[in-house]
């Protein structure tokens, strides 16, 4: 049965609306009380000269020297590992700014590409991410998942993960965004060392900051999914962010503040810089949580690159990993990409609409 008939009736829809409003009863609310003083300034967030320049905020690290290096799993076709480095761009919050990293590897072949993977906030854990992760590289691609800042492993002890990247403080959100970038230069950085093309691929905020990370950074494929651009937009509409938007406005902070403050994390700023050759955007037709006109905005500032929608909400939208898969590897070039299956229903991965058909 095609998309068509299973994913566009009016019962769908209702789902994905649905799953996209239990969404917001999770949203962990620690972060409304700021974690510490931002170690970015107001006047650094403010200073005209790095939006030309996004390098001076965003500097490229020394290559990374992991720490520690150690297989943690390993499965058919698939070798986990994990490793651990100090980012380059710390906080001081011991916890925050030792970063564990997974690398997932092909066990057997050669590897063909090297992709750097971000998840979305307020992940609570790498169920999709891992599954995403060794699906590519049962395909011969490398992947490393890094956690985002505050996520996971880096979230203070006792608290939600991810729960202070969003601040009602601006300036920390800002400082947590510069240290995603940092980092993510860095581990772009490790991987094109092993002599394959390198790409990048984020879902949701990991989709902003891979954008941004297209902008400073030489990569042979960029790959969003479920994002969009005008950061401050995108936090002052949705629904998901509500309580943040409240919090801000109760400290004075207007939409036109937010977005000055936030303007080198709005990835539609850099949209003309170089970007990759291979540049593929996903959406979520059906998402309530980035609203559908940031998407459709930077897919516009960025030329109209080939843009996709998976019959989804943003929740639902990870329902879709076996399309995810195929349309990553079909970026790629490589010919296993028409093979890209769910493990349980041996289904081949349909193909998602270009822009402009009829939703």
């Amino acid at each position: 049965m095609t998309f068509s008939r299973v994913y566009e009736g009016a019962l769908w829809r209702r789902f994905c609306g649905w799953a996209d409003r239990a969404r917001l009863r999770q949203v962990p609310l620690a972060g409304l009380v700021p974690y510490g003083t931002s170690p970015l300034t107001e006047a650094a967030c403010l200073d005209r000269r790095l939006l030309a320049h996004p390098d001076r905020l965003y500097p490229a690290p020394a290559p990374i020297r992991p720490e520690a290096w150690e297989t943690i799993d390993e499965a058919p076709g698939v070798e986990v590992e994990a490793f651990t480095f100090e980012s380059a761009a710390p906080f001081g919050i011991p916890v925050n700014d030792r970063v564990v990293a997974r690398f997932y590897r092909p066990a057997r072949g050669p590897t063909r590409w090297s992709l750097l993977v971000l998840h979305g906030m307020w992940r609570r854990d790498r169920e999709f991410e891992d599954r995403f992760c060794r699906d590519l590289a049962r395909h011969g691609v490398s992947a490393v998942l890094l956690p985002l800042p505050f996520h996971w492993e880096r979230a203070p002890r006792g608290e939600p993960s991810g729960a202070f990247f969003l601040c009602p403080d601006p300036t920390w959100t800002a400082a947590a965004f510069r240290q995603a970038i940092v980092d993510g230069r860095g581990m772009l950085g490790l991987l094109r060392g092993r002599g394959v093309p390198v790409g990048v691929i984020g879902f949701s905020l990991g989709g902003i900051v891979a954008h941004i990370l297209m902008a400073v950074e030489r990569v042979d494929l960029g790959i969003s999914v479920i994002t969009g651009g005008d950061t401050a937009g995108i936090v002052w509409h949705s629904p998901l962010t509500r309580a943040y938007r409240v919090a801000m406005e109760a400290r004075g902070i207007t939409r036109s503040r937010l977005q000055a403050l936030w303007a080198t994390g709005n990835p539609t700023l850099y949209a003309d810089r170089p970007r990759p050759p291979r540049l593929v955007m996903l959406g979520g037709r059906y998402d309530q949580l980035v609203p559908r006109r940031f998407t459709e905005e930077l897919w516009r500032a960025l030329g109209e690159p080939p843009i996709r929608w998976l019959p989804a909400g943003h929740v639902t939208a990870f329902l879709f990993r076996p399309a995810i898969v195929a349309e990553t590897l079909r970026a790629m070039g490589l010919p296993e990409a028409v093979d890209a299956r769910e493990g349980a229903g041996r289904r081949p991965a349909p193909a998602l609409r270009e822009a402009g058909e009829t939703a």
